[in-house]
């Protein structure tokens, strides 16, 4: 029997998203640079990458259709919507 995944906050640490993506953090690094994976923004002295770019940018790597970039997936906030 597998482990449960993770919880994935919606922004992610240069080492947090490339284990999201099941890269090693120097291979998502050198993609970073050479601007195959989205961009990250900084906060602060610190640099993150959200889980939802990382989302669109699979959908689009895998030709499926592409989530909305307000859609996390998580329902678990809708009963206050």
């Amino acid at each position: 029997m597998h482990a449960p995944l993770p919880h994935w906050p919606a922004r992610m640490s240069e080492k947090l998203a490339a284990a999201y993506l099941d890269i090693s953090p120097s291979a998502f690094r050198d993609r970073v640079r050479s601007r195959v994976y989205p961009q990250p923004v900084r906060d602060g002295g610190r640099v993150y990458w959200g889980r939802v770019q990382l989302d669109q940018f699979v959908a689009r790597q895998f030709g499926m259709a592409q989530i909305p970039e307000n859609d996390t997936g998580d329902e678990s906030w809708a009963d206050l919507k």
